[in-house]
Parts: structure tokens; sequence; C-alpha cells
């Protein structure tokens, strides 16, 4: 494993960037929600409130409509 305590640069690379956001996904628990659309606790799980809540929405639903 990567000692990113020593070097969190090393999140600023892409591959370990993805790799830390899908560990804190899983750890937050956070495949329940999205699988249930509760987007809102969602949102706040990850930014702890709803700052900039109205631009997030409209692009998990443009982000939607091209995935689905």
């Amino acid at each position: 494993g990567l000692d990113l305590l020593k070097h969190p640069e090393l999140l600023e690379l892409p591959e370990h960037a993805a790799m830390s956001a899908g560990w804190f996904w899983h750890r937050a628990g956070l495949n329940t929600l999205a699988d249930k659309g509760d987007f809102l606790t969602i949102t706040k799980r990850i930014n702890g409130g709803t700052n900039g809540q109205a631009d997030r929405q409209m692009l998990y639903e443009r982000a939607l409509k091209i995935l689905a």
C-alpha cells in the first residue's frame, strides 16, 4: 500500500485520487443511498452541508440522462 499520510501529494495523481474517492464512497455507505436516489443525503455525507446543492443536482440530472 501507499503511505498517503507521509505522501499526501500522491492523491493529486488521478489514479490515486480515484481510488481514494472509491474508498470514501464505500466507507460512507453511499452505494445504498445512490441506489435509493437519495442525492441530498449523499451530498451531506460528502460535503457536510448543502452549499452548491442546486448546481450539483443539475449536473447529476444531466449525467443521469446521458448514462441511463
